[in-house]
């Protein structure tokens, strides 16, 4: 499908992946705020950076610079470059960054699809998560200020997506800020029921008990005075993805566990729908994982490569290719993957993003945390 972008969505997408001055794809070294939210599953994922001028009072600090790495379409690198742009133009505290909505990304980029709505939220949460990182290291009371975490047991409750694993208590939340009446508008803003749409009639289940409940508690002519106030006072904040240090991780570190894994969703002859995960993660049984891990443990050079051609195929090129990517493995010594991206992904200056948050994270994940990939 070729999705209607603006002029501004374009230009900004080609500046970030060709690398122009004034774009802001790359990480900061010892970076004040990091933040990351996403899910391979669904092809976005992104991990933002930023530096601050500090201030002796750290409320006061200035935001000076950002970066972001994504892995995903036109739309999720142009809201994740719209969000830096927003930011340092701006010249905002981290307090006063968390203001920032999907809504002033959306009309930044002078508009999105509504399929792509998603990409917004997605900037505005990493952004939550940098924020909440930054307070932490500088001692700031969040609580003391009137931002407090709403996301903290979400990940937790019951799972309604599992193609982008997306659970209930997110789901209400972001249903109340966001405003969500339909189903469908629930599938552009967060992706849920995006995929084989079992899930949808509980979706809808979930939007009528939303706003079934406000009604009762406020009355019609209430409710929307209700959701305005929480759109504009709410502060984004990131689902299911803990958030990550700052330094990068070591060979020996566990595998980053936050983003879902790839969905493989087959529909039966008898119209039966199935899916399961193409790659494991902290969800998956654990005797299954170490059973994997154990293998690749005891095998020998050549079957360790054979291990890594294996999972790479099954896992990996399948989520390049369905963006015109491709990959192509150059070597293998042990532990050691050397490849080079190919097609839409060969010239693309977020490649370091992709062989971060989706090569090795699926490598280390199904493997060894010692998996190390080398680009060439």
């Amino acid at each position: 499908m070729a999705w209607q972008y603006s002029e501004k969505t374009k230009k900004l997408f080609m500046d970030a992946v060709q690398g122009k001055s004034g774009a802001h794809v790359g990480t900061i070294e010892n970076a004040d705020g990091v933040g990351e939210h996403g899910s391979v599953a669904c092809g976005d994922a992104l991990k933002f950076e930023f530096r601050v001028e500090k201030n002796d009072d750290p409320v006061q600090d200035k935001i000076v610079e950002a970066k972001f790495q994504t892995f995903g379409c036109t739309s999720a690198i142009a809201a994740s470059e719209a969000l830096c742009r927003i930011i340092e133009e701006r010249s905002l505290t981290p307090i006063e960054a968390l203001k920032i909505t999907n809504q002033d990304i959306v009309e930044y980029l002078e508009g999105l699809p509504t399929q792509k709505i998603h990409c917004s939220v997605m900037g505005a949460e990493a952004l939550e998560a940098a924020v909440f990182d930054w307070a932490e290291k500088r001692g700031v009371d969040m609580e003391a200020l009137g931002h407090k975490r709403l996301n903290v047991d979400e990940n937790e409750g019951r799972l309604v997506c599992s193609c982008f694993g997306i659970t209930e208590p997110y789901l209400r939340r972001k249903i109340r800020e966001l405003s969500l009446r339909t189903v469908d508008e629930v599938t552009g803003a967060l992706k849920a029921g995006g995929a084989c749409g079992t899930c949808r009639g509980d979706i809808q289940d979930i939007i009528n008990d939303v706003w079934e409940n406000a009604t009762c508690s406020t009355g019609v002519a209430e409710l929307d005075a209700v959701v305005a106030e929480a759109q504009a006072n709410a502060a984004p904040t990131q689902p299911a993805t803990p958030a990550q240090p700052a330094a990068t991780p070591s060979s020996n570190a566990a595998p980053n566990a936050g983003f879902a894994p790839l969905a493989t969703v087959q529909v039966a002859p008898d119209g039966s729908v199935s899916q399961a995960p193409t790659y494991l993660n902290a969800n998956d049984d654990a005797q299954e994982k170490e059973r994997v891990r154990a293998e690749y443990a005891a095998a020998s050079p050549y079957q360790k490569a054979k291990l890594i051609e294996q999972t790479l195929e099954r896992e990996v090129r399948p989520v390049l290719q369905r963006d015109g990517g491709d990959l192509e493995i150059v070597d293998i010594k042990d532990d050691l993957v050397y490849l080079s991206l190919t097609g839409a992904c060969g010239n693309c200056d977020a490649a370091s993003a992709t062989l971060e948050l989706l090569v090795k994270t699926a490598l280390q994940d199904r493997l060894s945390p010692k998996v190390q990939v080398v680009q060439v």
